[in-house]
């Protein structure tokens, strides 16, 4: 599991995303990044859900991956 996590990291800093399985259900894991000449920059990793298009922020890869680590235990398929 945990070489499936690091796996995850190592290919979303080299793309700004992953997509992966976990429990044969799709994932992807983004940066997402957002500057303007508005006060609403956003600089955060998105876990979205490729079914229902849900996603969650995390402020970081490393607290995104920490919560996939305790929440989803069955990670397969990295795609890069």
């Amino acid at each position: 599991m945990k070489n499936r996590l690091k796996s995850i990291k190592n290919v979303a800093l080299n793309k700004t995303w992953v997509s992966f399985l976990n429990d044969n259900h799709p994932y992807s894991l983004l940066h997402w990044s957002i500057g303007g000449s508005h006060d609403d920059t956003k600089d955060v990793w998105l876990l979205q859900d490729e079914m229902t298009f849900e996603a969650q922020e995390f402020p970081t890869i490393d607290e995104a991956i920490q919560w996939m680590e305790k929440n989803m235990e069955h990670i397969s398929d990295v795609l890069g």
